[in-house]
């Protein structure tokens, strides 16, 4: 009986790395959903945005400007910085308009925790890099968990200047830093408002949005 010989085995193609999961967040209410893959269209989108809430008439004309002003800016902190989805708040409480919008962005950077991608290890060492990763320091965190993922919270307050006016605008973005299940990885999930007011409110409200979360 003769045996089969086989020549040299062809080189194997290195694996494509798994796709990572995809942050889902349950929004309540009704909210405008800007595309963050093209910058022009992303744009035009907004100011679609604006013309439907505010109207066309004359008489508000400024109102549309610093609408335009406000949401666009944040827009372009959401491309810039590696956003995955960005949200403008149409409606959260009925009759009662609420300025807010949210961003998902993936940072470059990945975590090595010294063992495995639990999210506990994560969260550790990422809570000790924040104030590197994250401009002006990393603030009071308040941590919880959220499903499969470990969460730290941080609140910025700021105050925006109309260049043409002068006029100061106080802002207050609550950022939730995110282990990605079964990764080395984070998100962040960035809500930013001038109804500085409702901090208290708005920030359980968005406590929630992050609970319900899930990662597709």
């Amino acid at each position: 009986m003769s045996s089969a010989t086989t020549g040299p085995s062809a080189p194997q193609e290195p694996l494509a790395p798994a796709p990572l999961p995809r942050l889902r967040l349950r929004l309540p209410g009704n909210w405008w959903q800007v595309p963050l893959h093209d910058r022009t269209e992303a744009r035009a989108s907004v100011r679609r945005l604006v013309a439907a809430t505010v109207g066309p008439a004359d008489d508000r004309a400024a109102l549309r400007i610093e609408l335009e002003r406000r949401v666009l800016g944040a827009l372009d902190d959401a491309i810039d910085g590696d956003g995955q989805a960005f949200h403008v708040a149409l409606s959260i409480v009925p009759g009662a308009p609420i300025p807010v919008t949210a961003m998902v962005s993936l940072p470059a950077q990945q975590l090595t925790p010294a063992i495995g991608t639990s999210a506990t290890a994560t969260m550790a060492i990422l809570e000790r890099g924040l104030a590197d990763l994250t401009p002006g320091g990393a603030g009071a965190l308040h941590r919880f968990t959220a499903g499969a993922s470990e969460v730290a919270r941080r609140t910025r307050r700021h105050v925006l200047v109309d260049p043409d006016s002068d006029e100061t605008l106080p802002t207050v973005a609550v950022e939730y830093w995110m282990t990605v299940p079964g990764t080395k990885r984070f998100v962040l999930v960035a809500f930013s408002t001038p109804a500085g007011e409702l901090e208290e409110p708005l920030t359980g409200l968005f406590d929630q949005i992050v609970r319900v979360s899930s990662w597709e």
